[in-house]
């Protein structure tokens, strides 16, 4: 395996949103005034949807019979979808200041999106989902804007393992971005807090 197979090894898909899911609950302890309970409550919440997102992905086409449209991905589409909103409503649950459900709600919509363009142009999911955590946690806050590097840095992983092409990948960061903007414009329009530093 080369260099450009161990990037998106190492940052595929299912194992990106759980480490930018962990960054974001960690940074809002870090800002804000949780008690370790709510802490451990949070991160509880991020393992037991990750497993459920990881069950559904594995066991997904053995309770479906036949071929679906996108193969995998819809099925790692389903999962993001089933373990972010569990995700989300454990969260809501917990009554805290903070961004964290509409980053889970975002996920939730760009899987919807991403299982409906997959089967008509198959966009890089390694991209996608690393530029949509990427995107959020940098309007969260500015300081993680230098993660970029790592959904452009897939761009050409992903082409250079052959995977997928240079247009797929720039398509889906594309979208990425599309995405994050179309979520932060309406976090602005209904006046929610974007900065978790404003959640003090």
């Amino acid at each position: 395996m080369g260099l450009a197979g161990l990037y998106s090894t190492v940052l595929a898909p299912e194992l990106f949103v759980l480490e930018a899911t962990a960054l974001l609950v960690a940074y809002e302890y870090h800002v804000g005034d949780w008690s370790g309970r709510a802490l451990a409550g949070r991160f509880g919440a991020v393992l037991a949807g990750w497993l459920l997102a990881l069950a559904v992905y594995v066991g997904g086409p053995s309770v479906v019979p036949g071929a679906v449209p996108g193969g995998d991905d819809f099925y790692a589409s389903v999962g993001l979808v089933a373990g972010f909103g569990a995700i989300w409503l454990a969260w809501t649950r917990q009554r805290l200041a903070s961004v964290g459900p509409a980053y889970c709600l975002l996920l939730v919509g760009t899987s919807v999106v991403h299982a409906a363009v997959v089967p008509l142009w198959d966009v890089s999911s390694h991209v996608l989902y690393t530029a949509v955590p990427v995107g959020f946690l940098a309007t969260v806050d500015r300081r993680f804007a230098a993660l970029v590097v790592v959904p452009a840095a897939m761009v050409w992983s992903r082409a250079a393992t052959g995977d997928h092409t240079v247009l797929q990948g720039v398509g889906a960061l594309a979208l990425g971005a599309v995405l994050v903007g179309a979520a932060w414009g309406l976090g602005r329009n209904r006046g929610s807090p974007r900065r978790a530093d404003r959640l003090q």
